[in-house]
């Protein structure tokens, strides 16, 4: 008797299909209404689908004279186009029972991650056994690799079986960071934190990673992390370090150690990799460290020093948020402030449409000055924007009372 062959069927992080550990192309887009027929026919389980809820899910926002008679032909078009595959072949794996479309495991085996995820995660968190529960659980965790079904989010029987998977390895992965830490295998655990952090990158996630670094005594690694999570939090969504971020910070500062022969070794060290041209770039935090120097060093030589803000406005004056635009004039931005500066002035990213600008040795009437600068030098990129720049100006000082603003400049002159 030929020895039946097994498919796999993946969900979490895309849809996709393997026969005997070989991936299996697909010819058709998973948004089609032949492959969303096919996943919800899989992710059913040994259950099955109704006919009316498989209906309601393909079919319920088009206007269609008879949607049973679709849903046939489209039931018929995948059997047709799964026999042509050399995955599935002859077996005729979409059968109905009592109303109900499901997969025939007899006719042909299948394993879907999101079961093997459940069954994994359930035996896991009910085993009493700690060292079979951690091995459980890690498991549990590497079968979740990213969201379910992504390119189907916008599903509203996606979201809601999204939403309880997701719970479910969050649970999984508490209990195995709790368990980890114990024991003190901080190696495992931060295996699992930068999975954690590649599908979901929350703070909890890098504090993970930087918490694992730091007992490993790894200190340089969990600086990385730091940087890569205050970067992205604030390029990406405008938020700076929380207090538990920054009391990591200052933990690892106190610990990372360089070590130079000769004083030429250290010196090379702290060279720019890049060319250095133009205004320097940096992140956040490392700007904050910036602006107390500089204050400092003014209060001593009595030179002035002004903040300014650029923010990405609208036409009527408001934050553009639109993300298709925002992005490429943020980059464009970036590339303005930095060739119209020099080299001792410092800029930063400060939140999703906005830049914020350090001015050494300046006087306020320069301020004007830059601004049109910063404004012609974008303009030469050609974008053609229907947003503009917006300017406050304040001075730079570290006193309790907040500083006065100098200039403000309404959006409006870079209108195409």
């Amino acid at each position: 008797m030929e020895e039946k062959r097994i498919v796999s069927i993946n969900m979490f992080g895309g849809f996709s299909v393997s026969c005997e550990g070989m991936p299996v192309a697909l010819d058709y887009a998973n948004t089609t209404k032949m492959m969303q027929l096919l996943i919800s026919v899989l992710a059913a389980g040994r259950e099955g689908i109704p006919r009316k809820e498989l209906i309601s899910r393909l079919y319920g926002n088009d206007e269609l004279e008879d949607p049973t008679v679709t849903l046939r032909v489209n039931a018929h078009r995948l059997r047709k186009y799964l026999k042509t595959t050399e995955c599935f072949g002859d077996a005729d794996c979409i059968k109905i029972k009592t109303g109900s479309y499901f997969w025939d495991r007899e006719e042909l085996p299948v394993v879907l991650d999101t079961e093997v995820f459940l069954e994994t995660a359930g035996l896991a968190l009910r085993e009493t056994d700690e060292d079979k529960k951690i091995t459980q659980l890690i498991h549990a965790c590497h079968i979740y690799q990213g969201e379910f079904l992504p390119e189907l989010a916008g599903e509203e029987w996606v979201a809601v079986s999204g939403m309880d998977y997701q719970k479910l390895y969050f649970d999984c992965l508490r209990e195995a960071e709790e368990l980890l830490k114990s024991r003190g295998r901080y190696e495992e655990l931060l295996e699992l934190g930068a999975q954690a952090c590649r599908i979901y990158p929350y703070e909890e996630f890098y504090l993970i990673q930087i918490d694992c670094l730091m007992v490993l005594g790894r200190f340089k690694e969990a600086m990385d992390v730091y940087e890569n999570a205050t970067s992205f939090y604030f390029e990406e969504l405008g938020l700076t370090p929380s207090e538990e971020m920054m009391e990591r910070f200052h933990a690892m500062s106190d610990k990372v150690q360089f070590r130079a022969a000769v004083m030429t070794d250290i010196k090379e060290g702290l060279q720019e990799e890049k060319e250095k041209y133009g205004a320097y770039f940096c992140t956040y935090p490392g700007f904050t460290d910036c602006y107390h120097i500089v204050c400092r060093m003014l209060e001593r030589n009595g030179q002035a020093a002004f903040l300014m803000l650029c923010t990405m406005v609208d036409r009527e004056g408001q934050p553009l948020t639109d993300e298709n635009k925002l992005e490429k004039y943020m980059e464009k931005l970036k590339q303005a402030i930095g060739s119209s500066l020099r080299k001792g002035d410092f800029y930063t990213r400060y939140g999703s449409n906005q830049y914020l600008i350090l001015l050494i040795g300046l006087q306020q009437e320069d301020s004007a000055i830059i601004q049109n600068r910063i404004d012609s030098r974008f303009l030469s990129f050609g974008l053609k924007a229907r947003a503009a720049i917006e300017y406050k100006v304040q001075p730079a000082s570290e006193e309790d009372r907040p500083g006065e603003e100098l200039a403000f400049r309404q959006a409006g002159a870079l209108w195409s």
